[in-house]
């Protein structure tokens, strides 16, 4: 049987990302692959800098962790294309957090992916690569993407409903932004941002 968490410590373990990097943390949005690992130096050009609240998440429920206030940088510091973000402590020199950063992509299945299945079929593929995040009608919890072709994303999960024809799919960086080419100056702000604890 695989190792499960009760709600309460699935809550602790999503509050401690607070908890331990602190008040007033500070985000950063930057070009290129996330470095190896948070203790690693950073990597690629800092495109916007936001100052986050001093809380700047809810206390977590169910497992589950949104962001608190507004996430936004008024003026870009660069022009590039996100595709990572780190966050730091008040300080800005402490990484506490990193993944990847971009604008989700939303497709429209074209065929019909039966029960117990793990490949979607679109018209195009554009803008999906690997390691996105995958929701939708069907799709199961925590699904990403493995492989991508011209017409078909790979699941990591297989669908035990399976997923219908025409049915809205949308792809997600961990961290979404409201647009992944950024210009010098733009406003760039973050709408959603969840932490989810999983059950194992």
């Amino acid at each position: 049987m695989a190792m499960q968490f009760s709600v309460a410590i699935r809550n602790a373990r999503a509050n401690a990302i607070e908890t331990t990097n602190g008040t007033s943390a500070i985000l950063r949005v930057r070009t290129g692959a996330p470095p190896a690992t948070c203790a690693t130096a950073d990597s690629g050009t800092a495109l916007a800098t936001m100052n986050l609240p001093v809380d700047y998440f809810t206390a977590a429920s169910a497992g589950s962790m949104p962001k608190l206030g507004t996430w936004q940088d008024a003026a870009a510091d660069a022009a590039g294309t996100a595709a990572h973000f780190r966050l730091y402590d008040s300080a800005g020199t402490t990484c506490g957090l990193q993944g990847t950063c971009g604008q989700s992509v939303i497709l429209a299945t074209s065929a019909l992916t039966a029960a117990n299945g793990n490949v979607l079929t679109f018209t195009a593929t554009t803008g999906v690569i690997v390691g996105l995040n995958v929701s939708g009608v069907g799709v199961p919890a925590d699904a990403t993407v493995v492989a991508v072709s011209a017409t078909t994303v790979t699941l990591s999960h297989t669908s035990t409903a399976g997923v219908a024809s025409a049915a809205s799919i949308t792809f997600a960086y961990d961290l979404p932004i409201d647009n992944a080419v950024i210009a010098l100056n733009q406003l760039v702000t973050v709408n959603t941002f969840t932490i989810n604890e999983a059950n194992a």
